[in-house]
């Protein structure tokens, strides 16, 4: 690495080059421009929380599709969790 920065240093204009495009590069990396945003809340109203799903109506028509119904589980059902394995200490000596 020092021998290719030894080379550079041979072409003065490449090595120039490299110094200024990090100086232009440093300098729009530091003054990049704020964009912080500045956002107003609005005012709660009376329909905000709960009160505000009371008009949702869900469609449950997907329930009685067939292909819906001719869904199959593959696998144990709950999941079996299995044998994990001994816990061994990492920092212990060894036997």
């Amino acid at each position: 690495m020092i021998r290719f920065i030894i080379e550079l240093g041979k072409s003065k204009l490449i090595l120039a080059f490299i110094a200024l495009m990090g100086a232009v590069f440093g300098y729009l990396y530091v003054a990049e421009p704020d964009t912080s945003v500045l956002i107003i809340p609005s005012e709660l109203s009376s329909k905000d929380g709960i009160q505000s799903l009371e008009g949702v109506r869900l469609d449950l028509s997907i329930l009685d599709d067939v292909r819906y119904k001719r869904l199959e589980i593959f696998g144990e059902n709950p999941v079996d969790p299995g044998v994990t394995g001994e816990v061994r200490n990492p920092f212990s000596d060894f036997e």
